[in-house]
């Protein structure tokens, strides 16, 4: 899959990070010591975890070079590294808080991955995670129906999707194995669009990537993207004050050592 577009993910950066400060407000530590942010993007989650923890070391690592050379200009003091936490990363050491914003569904094996990344929490560590919940969101619904239509489902024969979201039970289950302390919530974001476009340029950045890749065309991306924004103005409606309220569901967890 190509490289990542910090300048369109960007673009929506209130959307993004305010996930993060929701989740950072939940996370029950005082004085954190050492911080991992796992998937720090171009650092905007980090920048909420340095903002609440002023005196944290703080480690943020990312697989992707174009990510990682915007997050550098934004704090001199973080670790910025390039690792890829689908791999091994047991030699950065231990944390006090090991965290990831919109990760997780970027990764196989969520349940190897959680095991690894609980190993490398200290005493009463905690590790806090938010995923996208892509399973209940119309957008993603209307991805697949036409990915599935007679036009477009003989260009995606082959697709490896690199994503895979899974079910606060699924996370549960896992978790339970590890440790009592859990807490496991779901909320769902009404982001308010100026357009159609918006909403478009919001999911061109994510989720729909791996199908854009998959049309090698510039001509037949336009042409899918065009189909696609006909379904999303068809099912999305405006409010009185021309703004479209666009869904966006998320899975929540901390678990504590």
């Amino acid at each position: 899959m190509a490289d990542w577009n910090p300048e369109a993910y960007l673009k929506f950066e209130k959307e993004r990070s305010k996930p993060s400060r929701d989740l950072v407000s939940r996370i029950k530590l005082e004085k954190p010591e050492n911080i991992l942010d796992v998937g720090c993007g171009p650092g905007n989650s980090t920048r909420v975890l340095a903002e609440r923890w002023k005196n944290a070391a703080i480690t943020a690592i990312d697989n992707s070079h174009a990510m990682l050379e915007i997050a550098k200009t934004t704090n001199p003091l973080v670790r910025w590294l390039l690792r890829d936490a689908g791999q091994d990363i047991s030699d950065l050491g231990q944390f006090d808080l090991i965290f990831s914003n919109a990760v997780f569904q970027w990764i196989p094996d969520n349940d190897l991955l959680i095991s690894r990344l609980f190993a490398m929490l200290e005493p009463r560590g905690i590790l806090a995670v938010q995923v996208p919940f892509v399973n209940e969101m119309l957008i993603h619904q209307l991805l697949l129906d036409l990915v599935a239509s007679a036009k477009w489902s003989g260009y995606f024969d082959h697709i490896a999707i690199p994503y895979k979201v899974h079910t606060p039970e699924y996370y549960y289950d896992v978790l339970c194995e590890l440790t009592p302390e859990i807490e496991l919530w779901e909320t769902r974001y009404y982001h308010l669009m100026n357009s159609y476009d918006d909403i478009l340029d919001l999911y061109r950045s994510t989720g729909l990537r791996p199908y854009l890749d998959c049309l090698h065309e510039d001509k037949m991306q336009k042409e899918f993207e065009s189909d696609l924004m006909l379904e999303i103005m068809k099912y999305y409606s405006g409010s009185k004050d021309g703004k479209i309220l666009f869904t966006f569901d998320r899975v929540f967890f901390t678990a504590t050592r």
